[in-house]
C-alpha cells in the first residue's frame, strides 16, 4: 500500500513573507471568471535554493536536470528530541544514520519536528529554531546527497534576518558548505515530516519551471511504501 505525505507549508499571508492576493476578475463583480493575483519571492514559503542564490555565477536549477534529483530514495534522520536553540552537530547526524549505513541514500530530511512544537506562523518559529552547526554542514557535504530538506531553520542566524540592518553580515554556514561548496540544492521550510512514519521513503520534489532560477516554491511528497 503506498501512502502519501504532504511536506509543503500553504501559500497564504503570513508576517515574515509580503504576499498579497487581490482579486483581479470575480464572479462578485460580474466577470465570467475567477482571477487571482499574487506576489511571490523565489525564497518563501516551502522552496528549494541553488548556488545561484548564493555565489554570483553559481548553477541555477536549469543547470539541474528534474530527472535526477526529482524522485529521490530519502533517508529521514530524526532529530526531533532537539529542544529550542539547540545546535544540532555531525556526531548528531551520524548517529541518527548509524542504521543507514548499508545504503548511500540519494537525499536526505533532517527531521526536528519544529512545526510541530510550534506554529510557523509565529515569530518564535523562527526566533527560537534550532539549527545546524558548522560541522553538521560540513557532514552533509560529505554524505553528498542530491538534495538536503529541513523542517527547521537550518542556520542560526536566519532568524536575525527580519531586522537586518544595510551592511549587516549574516553568516550562514550550511548554505557556505552545502549550497555553495557542495552544490547540493537544499530545500527550506518543510513540514510534516514526523507523518512519514518511517526512516526511509520516495521524495518527490517539483519545483516550478522558471528558467535560469536561484530558487523556487516547490510542492513536496513523500511515499511511504506501507
Amino acid at each position: 500500500m503506498r501512502r502519501i505525505v504532504d511536506l509543503t507549508l500553504p501559500i497564504e499571508e503570513h508576517w515574515r513573507y509580503g504576499i498579497k492576493f487581490e482579486e483581479i476578475m470575480s464572479f462578485a463583480k460580474g466577470d465570467p471568471w475567477q482571477v487571482t493575483s499574487y506576489n511571490l519571492e523565489s525564497h518563501w514559503f516551502t522552496h528549494i535554493d541553488a548556488p545561484l542564490h548564493f555565489v554570483d555565477g553559481g548553477r541555477s536549477l536549469s543547470d539541474y536536470p528534474i530527472a535526477d534529483w526529482c524522485m529521490t530514495d530519502c533517508l529521514v534522520l530524526d532529530l526531533s528530541y532537539v529542544g529550542d536553540n539547540d545546535g544540532i552537530t555531525a556526531e548528531m547526524l551520524q548517529r541518527a544514520a548509524e542504521k543507514h549505513q548499508d545504503k548511500h541514500y540519494e537525499s536526505l530530511l533532517i527531521r526536528s519536528d519544529r512545526g510541530r512544537k510550534i506554529s510557523w506562523k509565529e515569530p518564535e518559529y523562527w526566533d527560537n529554531s534550532c539549527y545546524l552547526t558548522e560541522d553538521a554542514a560540513v557532514w552533509i557535504k560529505d554524505y553528498k546527497p542530491k538534495l538536503v530538506g529541513y523542517d527547521f531553520a537550518q542556520d542560526y542566524e536566519i532568524r536575525l534576518i527580519k531586522n537586518r540592518k544595510p551592511g549587516q553580515v549574516i553568516h550562514q554556514p550550511v548554505h557556505d558548505h552545502v549550497l555553495v561548496a557542495g552544490e547540493i540544492l537544499q530545500v527550506e521550510y518543510m513540514t510534516n515530516l514526523w507523518e512519514i512514519g518511517s526512516p526511509t521513503c520516495t521524495l518527490v520534489c517539483l519545483p516550478l519551471p522558471t528558467q535560469n532560477a536561484n530558487g523556487s516554491q516547490v510542492r513536496v511528497i513523500a511515499v511511504v511504501e506501507e
